[in-house]
Parts: C-alpha cells; structure tokens; sequence
C-alpha cells in the first residue's frame, strides 16, 4: 500500500466509523452507496435522539448530520453532538451553502459543509479530511 493511501485513509483494513443523521431517504441511500464503496463503516440515524444514542455505545469518528435534522436543527444537534463526543468531526449537510454558513458551522465547533444532494468526490474527500482530523483512527 502506498503512503498516499495510509495517509487519505485508503487502507482496506482501516475503516472509517461514520454516524449519518440524515431523515432525506435520497440523501440516506446516496451516503449507503458512497460508505459501501469506500469500506466505511456506517450507521444511520434519522434524528439526533437516536444519533445521541448510538455515540454511547459505538461512536464514530465523523458525523455527517443534515441541516434539517430534528427535532431541533443542526444548530441544537451540533451543540449536543459536540458536548457528547468532543473531537469527532462534524459535517453538516444542507441543500445552500455560503462563506456565512460555513463560518457559523466551525465557529460552532463543525468541520465543514457539503451540499445535497450528495456528490461523491465531495463526501469522500470531506470525511477523509474529517477522519484525519479526528485523530481516532484504528
């Protein structure tokens, strides 16, 4: 394996632990395809209470959660999310992205954004660079 791929996170053996907050179901089954493609080990939720849940007993190393994710928005989630599982990269999702989003989201203590629907090269490179950051490889 070249270094390249042990750097990015190309490294089969090496998976990626992804938590998805996601309720769009074309948004859900985009990112199922993308984690399946790049071996990364991927778990859904559809709100923050069930997310919050599965950081108790399987966290991850970077959670993509969407803007409109319930009960209360990316904001709450985010706040939530970042006091249950510091140091886990935090992707937000939304359908609109602007140089004020993106500020507001790592003042807040996020990573980056992507836009939905999902491009593929963009997610992967966002959680490469996310996992990497993380610092909770292996």
């Amino acid at each position: 394996m070249s270094w390249l791929s042990k750097v990015i996170g190309g490294d089969s053996e090496t998976r990626v632990r992804v938590l998805a907050i996601l309720p769009n179901p074309a948004d859900r089954s985009c990112l199922a395809e993308i984690a399946a493609r790049e071996k990364w080990n991927l778990r859904m939720a559809s709100d923050c209470e069930s997310a919050l849940e599965i950081l108790k007993h399987n966290p991850p190393e970077v959670i993509v959660c969407a803007r409109d994710v319930k009960p209360s928005g990316w904001r709450e989630a985010m706040g939530a999310l970042g006091t249950q599982a510091p140091g886990i990269s935090i992707i937000l999702a939304t359908p609109a992205n602007d140089d004020r989003l993106w500020l507001e989201v790592i003042e807040r203590g996020g990573f980056d954004v992507i836009t939905t629907p999902l491009h593929e090269n963009r997610v992967v490179e966002t959680v490469r660079l996310a996992w990497r950051q993380s610092g909770r490889r292996g």
